[in-house]
């Protein structure tokens, strides 16, 4: 099995197989340790429903973006806790946020409940930077020789 070992690898892997000095592991255990404990730092660990936590709305940023960002990361999650996703996007929400306020007085029971209430607070959001975008004309002072007085 060790001399058949060789044969599944490639790459760095390979590479480390290779360079192996002869009789360096006496049985395919020591073989799978040894591979293991060096390429142990490579290895992709398995995400978890509390890394959500890690996931924060930025300063000034747009509730859409937070959603968004939220979201990319939950679908990677198997076997995702929905009771710890809910509570890790309320707290990754900035705090004067209003979708914060509504979150922490009235608890949702679902993660669909919560994606609900946040886009209807995207949309609010949205509808009123048109608003502003709409109404708002900055004022134009003209200077004229006489006003430089």
């Amino acid at each position: 099995m060790c001399k058949g070992f060789g044969t599944t690898l490639s790459g760095p892997a390979l590479q480390w197989f290779i360079n192996l000095s002869n009789r360096s592991t006496k049985t395919f255990f020591n073989l799978e340790d040894a591979f293991n404990m060096h390429f142990a730092s490579s290895r992709e660990f398995e995400k978890t429903t509390s890394d959500l936590y890690k996931i924060v709305q930025r300063h000034r940023a747009s509730l859409h973006d937070y959603l968004r960002r939220f979201n990319r990361e939950k679908v990677t999650i198997t076997n995702c806790d929905i009771l710890t996703a809910r509570e890790a996007f309320r707290r990754g929400l900035e705090r004067i946020s209003p979708i914060y306020k509504e979150l922490t007085k009235y608890p949702c029971r679902t993660m669909d409940d919560v994606q609900a209430k946040a886009m209807t607070q995207v949309r609010l959001e949205e509808d009123k930077r048109e608003d502003d975008e709409k109404y708002y004309r900055p004022s134009r002072k003209i200077i004229t020789p006489r006003s430089r007085e």
